[in-house]
């Protein structure tokens, strides 16, 4: 029995890299969507293009003025001089803040009374004029809280002090990248293992495989194992990658985040297996992986916190091996977490996996019938 399985599981492997296509697809797209997506998906934005209208001729108008200029997250790319000039200039879309300093700026200031300073923000781009406006206030409260000592001015009776625990910079690239190994590892294999019957099945060799006198389980068994180490060696090589390359600190446990990887390939595994039991044909069994991954990526948590969601929306989440995952490799990476935390996120998708492998058993069994 032994001797049989080691042979389907070499076949199986054999069939993925005896080509030289075959291991440039496994290797390439994991590789580059882990680069596009590490460099371009971020929630930080730099050299915010901005338009400065100082209509004082004071001293202080001129500092708030400069500190905007000086400062690492705008780009002034327009000094406007009349009221009529700001709107094309945020119409056309060729800034999204504009700055515009009153007349009495510096007057106000002087004889200590509150100065005005317009902020006018394009907010089409509704992610990038919260985090632009964001960034302006910071400034201002800069300028203001200079502006007090410089002058002897009472402080205010109490002070906020933020600290970010983790991410102490708060560099959205360190929250994102982790999320994407597990997505991509996920679409890989979800992808790989649903053409494996598929494949054969148009080649005519699945047929061939059901007369042999293998049985359902060492045919599951031969399918599961190379999509496993498949999905670990890239699972590794991206968590490397974001660690080395990116940047992102590691502050956990290598053998529980191969863990957590081995739970929620074995269920990506089955549910691939699920798909390519149901399709016929290679062409459904990608559609079929496209109707999982889609609403699997975004009930996953990687971009939209499901804690924001409806309750019967967060309910779906809960069969979904990509949210669990999430969580644990975010908190390996940033917090180091430990048992504690990874158990209660683990056994769920070593649940799914069970459960979904059963599924794929039982139909390869009902084919051999």
């Amino acid at each position: 029995m032994l001797g049989q399985v080691l042979s389907l599981i070499a076949k199986e492997f054999l069939v993925l890299v005896r080509a030289r296509a075959g291991v440039v697809a496994l290797i390439a797209p994991p590789l580059l969507q882990l680069f596009i997506f590490g460099y371009a998906a971020t929630f930080d934005v730099d050299h915010v293009p901005i338009a400065i209208m100082d209509e004082d001729v004071g001293p202080h108008g001129r500092e708030l003025a400069a500190r905007f200029a000086n400062s690492q997250q705008f780009d002034v790319v327009a000094m406007p001089t009349r009221e009529s000039e700001i709107e094309p200039l945020v119409d056309r879309g060729d800034v999204v803040l504009v700055l515009r300093i009153g007349q009495r700026f510096s007057a106000d200031l002087s004889a200590g009374r509150s100065a005005d300073a317009q902020v006018i923000v394009d907010g089409r781009g509704l992610n990038t004029a919260l985090i632009a406006q964001s960034y302006a206030a910071a400034v201002i409260a800069g300028f203001n809280r200079d502006y007090s000592a410089a002058n002897g001015l009472p402080r205010p009776a109490a002070l906020s002090v933020t600290r970010a625990w983790f991410n102490p910079n708060l560099f959205s690239h360190w929250y994102v990248i982790p999320g994407l190994v597990g997505k991509i590892v996920l679409i890989v294999t979800v992808t790989t293992t649903a053409l494996a019957v598929t494949r054969e099945r148009e080649l005519g060799t699945f047929e061939r495989l059901l007369a042999t006198p293998l049985t359902p389980l060492q045919i599951l068994i031969g399918k599961t194992v190379p999509a496993l180490a498949i999905g670990m060696a890239q699972g590794i090589m991206l968590s490397a990658l974001t660690a080395f390359w990116f940047g992102v600190p590691f502050r956990g446990s290598v053998l529980l985040l191969a863990l957590s990887l081995a739970a929620m390939l074995l269920a990506a595994i089955g549910i691939g297996l699920m798909i390519s039991s149901l399709a016929h044909t290679q062409a459904q069994a990608i559609l079929g992986t496209f109707m999982f991954m889609v609403p699997a990526i975004m009930l996953s948590g990687f971009a939209t916190p499901i804690a924001s969601m409806p309750q019967w929306i967060r309910t779906l989440t809960l069969v979904n091996p990509l949210r669990y995952f999430i969580i644990i490799v975010r908190s390996l990476f940033l917090r180091g977490s430990g048992w504690e935390v990874v158990w209660p996120q683990l056994w769920p998708m070593l649940l799914i996996g069970i459960a979904t492998l059963t599924v794929s058993y039982a139909m390869i069994r009902r084919r051999l019938d």
